[in-house]
């Protein structure tokens, strides 16, 4: 049973639906719990030495196991602004995508991902298992299409934006349907919610709505560029933070798509309007963005850079939005025989505040803690994989992330809310 096709359709899908969140500089398996399930079954069929991953046929089914084995060191887990905490971990994390269907009629798909800890040296490292689930469906027709998918994450880990080690959980569900007008165009209309929940009290959780209309133009036979306009509400879940909930607008500029044999681009970069419930606060607007490329002009080495703005309520001050920006560089080529991988990237992210804390007091500059700050982030990692003839993979990866925080403030501020942290992995894993 061929699958590759289909692996790489469900694959466009998850860039396509799944946001970036956050500027964290893990390792390359961090966001699937240390797994590349659909990935790595995107060369179910071709028979080349790199992935090459096992699957069970069941009829109309595919199943594709794996399972990875971790050790990870890490010289600041609580991103304290000195004398970190350091920890290291052992983990195992299995993972199954599940496939039905075939790309050219209309198909299902789950991915399930866990992370078990078997040793943590720094006791107060949360121990309890991660969980992670995807699940998508599409449904064609002659010139319509309707795709639908859900997540699923629960995990505690550091979250370099919030400076401080968090257990999270994220809901999404989202749904589009696009209409081919004719051999140029088409329509689309595009929904998400989802719900931000965070175990500390301190953390303000929240619900994102979003919808949007899409027209899409042929660029070249592989490619369409889009226009799209949408309105969205960002609702915090307790009524005394309301100063966080607001309506927002946005319109921006697309591409999805090969544009030439050798670059491929996916996204779109656009301008949102806020307005906020509270009387308060005055309007806001700025820059979005979420756009990744990637090229392999060398043949050996690919080369990808991903663009992300956002705004967002800052989960840690009611009447504070955070404005998230950031840029990725990477680079991943075949290192002296085809079975053997190096990878690298580089980011520079950035995080600005606007707005006042709940209750603060206009006149008074020293009640206005967030309003204005602005914390400054990049970091790097590199990493090397070596594939066995078994189905069997080893990996080690180092990643280092800096937080200059309070960019602008007094230097007492300043240290108490920078941070640096690195981390090394390795990684044994089966059939992924």
């Amino acid at each position: 049973m061929r699958l590759s096709a289909s692996i790489r359709t469900l694959l466009a899908l998850a860039v396509l639906s799944t946001p970036s969140i956050g500027f964290a500089i893990g390792d390359s398996f961090s966001d699937g719990f240390y797994t590349r399930g659909v990935e790595a079954a995107s060369y179910i069929d071709q028979g080349g030495a790199i992935y090459d991953p096992f699957y069970l046929p069941v009829q109309s089914w595919s199943l594709l196991p794996r399972v990875s084995l971790t050790v990870t060191h890490e010289d600041n887990v609580f991103l304290e602004p000195e004398d970190g905490t350091a920890n290291t971990s052992v983990a195992l994390v299995p993972g199954l995508l599940a496939v039905w269907g075939r790309p050219a009629n209309n198909h299902v798909y789950a991915d399930y991902g866990a992370r078990f800890s078997l040793y943590e040296s720094e006791g107060e490292v949360n121990d309890r298992p991660s969980h992670m689930l995807r699940l998508g469906a599409v449904y064609r027709t002659g010139k319509s299409q309707i795709q639908a998918q859900a997540g699923f994450r629960h995990a505690e880990e550091a979250d370099e934006v919030l400076g401080a080690r968090v257990t999270k959980r994220n809901y999404s569900l989202g749904l589009g349907a696009e209409h081919r007008l004719n051999g140029k165009s088409s329509l689309g209309l595009q929904g998400n919610v989802e719900r931000h929940e965070y175990d500390a009290e301190r953390y303000i959780d929240y619900d994102r709505i979003y919808g949007a209309g899409r027209y899409y133009r042929r660029l070249t036979p592989k490619s369409q560029g889009f226009v799209q306009g949408g309105i969205g509400r960002d609702e915090p879940h307790r009524s005394e933070y309301s100063a966080s909930a607001a309506d927002f607008y946005d319109v921006s500029l697309g591409v999805r798509g090969k544009q030439t044999p050798k670059i491929g681009a996916v996204g779109r970069v656009g301008y949102m309007w806020r307005l906020y419930d509270d009387e308060h606060r005055g309007d806001y607007e700025n820059w979005v963005a979420s756009l990744r490329a990637s090229s392999s002009p060398f043949g050996l080495t690919t080369l990808s850079a991903e663009l992300y703005a956002d705004i967002t309520p800052a989960v840690d001050a009611d009447g504070v939005d955070a404005v998230n920006r950031g840029l990725t560089l990477k680079a991943n080529r075949r290192l002296f025989f085809e079975r053997l991988r190096g990878s690298g990237s580089f980011t520079l992210g950035q995080t600005e505040y606007v707005g006042l804390s709940s209750g603060a007091d206009d006149d008074a500059g020293t009640t206005k803690p967030r309003d204005g700050r602005t914390d400054d982030y990049w970091g790097f990692s590199l990493g090397v994989d070596w594939w066995t003839k078994k189905n069997v993979s080893v990996g080690l990866a180092y990643s280092y992330t800096r937080r200059e925080g309070s960019r602008g403030d007094d230097a007492e501020t300043r240290r108490a809310t920078s941070y640096e942290s690195g981390r090394w992995t390795l990684r044994v894993s089966w059939n992924y």
